[in-house]
């Protein structure tokens, strides 16, 4: 097929059989799945005509290569499915990765060989359903008592040996075959640090103790302890011969010993810091350590001679390793990015950007062609280890990830964190459902609709228009660089987008839809961190490091007033500002729980209150009868302005609430906190004009903060989310008498498969693997 090609097509049966969608599988074609995703987005029609062709399936087996390339393409352009009657589709073989078919039906069709990773199912209907071969992208979690430590496959990739910290320590060896759990056995002390011997009977441990400690895999006894170390150990390793075991540590050395006898043939110093990793290459010649110092050091292990010596720009070293081909060293740092450096010359390689905090470990797969990440920002990442370029972002985690090991084979990763889990990702499916790296947005930290609710503006690593209805994004005359910090956004009444940032501590307003640089105010007397604009886009209050706080007059730029100085009377930090709709009043919290109101017009406080509340977001309701607090302690309050009235008390998150947001109706309130929930919240009026509120739904499968909420000012009960997940989300809420549901009209980046619900009964090609997994995740 023609990528070029300008294909038709027709509506009629009988011409189809000439239509090149109909005559080979396109999936190993991605220059041309991509050419027709831009045509989906561009031509509407063809939409409609790749869903005719999805429909002609049910009836019709011939069409279902057709069938498995449309809907394929659809899925990729980010047309969504929810609700989408699908049953008997026709569609073997196709990538529906990170599709979204919440409440689809599928009962009867032919999903054999379908890639269904990263997939949200929510209580879609599989009934009947052929799913042979079907591809998840992951397999089920292993579930632990305590936090993961560590994880190390044995050599012949049969057992997956897991540590976990709780007052001491447990290893647990996993079967990899039925993923049971054949072992256990409980250490002396902590242990961060773990390592199989080649031959598969002895593991080797170092943690919080000064011992590097050698037990038997089999009886779950220790053979040894070897000591020298004078501080924690950081880091274990063997030798590939089996022969000697390194360790790394606090007291700033690198040890070798011999694994027979215990004994410490050698002490490699250099280091001015912790020496937090150290592994052998793969002949076995050679030992590289990485520190808190920045340096690299490669040491000659059978001598005990030093090499080279790199220094990282990256700062602090907190894991390496070297490709098994001998070709590369991989090292992984405290802010966030990975450095390769070519393992011979030393000279440095590509710089590899994602993460956004540190790097718990890296590690090569077998062939030397992926480097998988793991990261305290609850991600593991997938990396093309030729060209440094990130392949894939497994979300899943709850919580910091520790540990990442690819299997002996590469077709897994294992990776273990604080949230108590093992998730073991399938290494092909995750190649296959590929995410461009172009489409990662960083945390969503700021969301706004535009005042028709066409369109949402979202910032994260940049700003990014997208369109509301469909999530199609909708590009911006500017891409502000990622140096521009932006604090607030907004849009004029006649939808002129405007972004707020922050660059070298001064506010500057940038005009979005022609791209140019309108306002800088300057005149701060320390740097400025806080910025807010009014919804009418008059104000713009600004708070610096001294935790003062200025109102600008757009009108009027020239002139700056000072509201609040050095942060109060009770100098805390200055948390939260939030402007009624019409810009009329404007409410400043901070840390400590003081809340002030100030009119913007005359510059004049209203009123001022101090609280116990350790105040995180706020909220104006329409009619600015009520502001709406969220709190570091979990609870929202509602405070009453026009009376003295005690604040209604919400409770029901179990993590600071970050965001909060009004419904235009004012009926409704939407929460968004640090235990990765929304909230849903419902007034109802009792007679005398007393009104309660209480949660009527909770939605979950964030893997981030939920950082940003706002109501679509237009199409009733539609919110979208902003997530440090990297997902911006569009919800529809609907209430049927006392029932009210949450449903998933849209999203960017929902990196996370989704099943609870989802119907299987009578499916037929499931394996015990993916049954469990699909009954893991809430499928009926």
């Amino acid at each position: 097929m023609d990528p070029e090609s300008e294909t038709e097509f027709p509506t009629a049966l009988s011409s189809y059989s000439n239509n090149p969608l109909f005559q080979k599988n396109l999936l190993a074609e991605p220059s041309i799945i991509q050419l027709l995703c831009d045509r989906v987005k561009s031509i509407p029609d063809f939409e409609q005509q790749l869903r005719a062709v999805i429909n002609l399936s049910k009836n019709d087996a011939s069409a279902a290569i057709a069938a498995t390339n449309a809907i394929t393409i659809l899925v990729r352009a980010g047309l969504t499915f929810h609700g989408a009657d699908l049953r008997g589709v026709k569609i073997p073989g196709a990538d529906l990765s990170g599709g979204q078919f919440d409440y689809a039906q599928f009962k009867g069709a032919d999903l054999r060989g379908v890639n269904l990773s990263r997939s949200w199912l929510r209580k879609a209907d599989m009934s009947g359903a052929q799913m042979d071969g079907v591809q998840f992208g992951e397999l089920p979690y292993l579930e632990l008592e305590d936090m993961v430590q560590a994880c190390a496959y044995s050599s012949d990739g049969k057992m997956l040996a897991v540590g976990v910290a709780r007052g001491g320590a447990s290893v647990s060896i996993n079967d990899t075959l039925s993923w049971t759990r054949v072992s256990c056995f409980t250490t002396p002390a902590d242990m961060e640090t773990m390592a199989f011997s080649p031959d598969c009977t002895r593991l080797v441990f170092g943690g919080c103790g000064v011992l590097v400690r050698l037990w038997d895999c089999v009886s779950g006894q220790e053979i040894f302890a070897m000591e020298g170390h004078r501080n924690s150990v950081k880091s274990v390793t063997f030798s590939p011969c089996g022969k000697h075991i390194a360790s790394s540590s606090e007291d700033e050395t690198v040890r070798v010993w011999d694994s027979q006898t215990g004994e410490c043939l050698f002490v490699f110093e250099g280091h001015t810091n912790w020496v937090m990793s150290v592994k052998y290459s793969l002949s076995g010649e050679r030992l590289v350590s990485g520190g808190r110092d920045g340096t690299i050091r490669i040491w000659n292990s059978e001598t005990g001679e030093p090499g080279l010596v790199l220094n990282s720009s990256l700062g602090e070293v907190c894991c390496l390793t070297f490709s098994p081909d001998g070709r590369w060293i991989a090292s992984g740092h405290a802010k966030g990015g990975l450095q390769l450096w070519h393992a011979v010359s030393g000279e440095p390689g590509p710089v590899l950007h994602g993460h956004t905090s540190r790097v718990t470990e890296i590690a090569f797969s077998p062939d030397s062609r992926w480097i998988a990440s793991s990261n305290w920002d609850d991600t593991v990442r997938l990396w093309d280890a030729s060209t440094g370029t990130l392949i894939n972002t497994l979300s899943g985690h709850k919580d910091s990830v520790n540990s990442v090991v690819f299997s002996p084979n590469g077709l897994q990763i294992a990776s273990g964190g604080c949230d108590r889990r093992v998730r073991l990702w399938d290494v092909d499916s995750i190649v296959t459902s590929s995410v461009e790296q172009e489409d990662q947005l960083g945390a969503v930290l700021k969301t706004v609709y535009s005042p028709n609710g066409q369109y949402i503006l979202t910032s994260g690593q940049t700003v990014k228009q997208w369109d509301s209805f469909t999530g199609v994004h909708v590009p911006l005359s500017i891409e502000l660089p990622e140096y521009l910090s932006v604090k607030s956004m907004s849009y004029s009444l006649d939808g002129i987008p405007t972004a707020a940032v922050v660059q070298d501590g001064t506010p500057r307003l940038w005009e979005l839809q022609e791209g140019r640089l309108e306002t800088i105010l300057e005149g701060s007397r320390a740097a400025v961190q806080l910025v807010v604009m009014s919804p009418c886009c008059r104000w713009i209050v600004s708070s610096d490091r001294e935790d003062t706080v200025t109102l600008w007059d757009l009108a009027d730029t020239q002139q700056k007033h000072v509201l609040i100085e050095d942060g109060g009377p009770t100098r805390e930090h200055i948390r939260c500002f939030a402007f009624s709709a019409a810009g009329h009043q404007l409410a400043v919290g901070n840390w400590s729980g003081t809340l002030w109101l100030f009119d913007p017009q005359s510059k004049s406080l209203l009123t001022s209150k101090s609280t116990d509340w350790a105040i995180a977001a706020m909220s104006f309701s329409p009619d600015v009868q009520q502001l709406a607090i969220g709190t570091a302690n979990c609870l929202v309050y509602l405070c009453g302005l026009q009376s003295e009235e005690r604040a209604i008390e919400l409770r029901g998150h179990v993590g600071a609430v970050k965001c909060i947001s009004y419904s235009p109706c004012g009926d409704w309130i939407s929460s968004g906190s640090d235990d990765k929930t929304v909230r849903l919240w419902r007034r109802l009026r009792q007679p005398g004009d007393t009104e309660t509120w209480s949660c009527v739904s909770t939605v979950h499968g964030f893997f981030g903060m939920i950082v940003d909420i706002a109501w679509s000012p237009t199409v009733p009960m539609e919110f979208v989310t902003g997530s440090r997940d990297e997902s911006v989300r569009v919800w529809r809420v609907s209430s049927d008498g006392e029932d009210v549901v949450v449903k998933l009209l849209w999203g960017t980046n929902l990196v996370v498969l989704q099943a609870n619900g989802l119907v299987l009964e009578g499916t037929t090609g499931l394996g015990a693997m993916e049954q469990r997994l699909l009954a893991q995740c809430g499928a009926i």
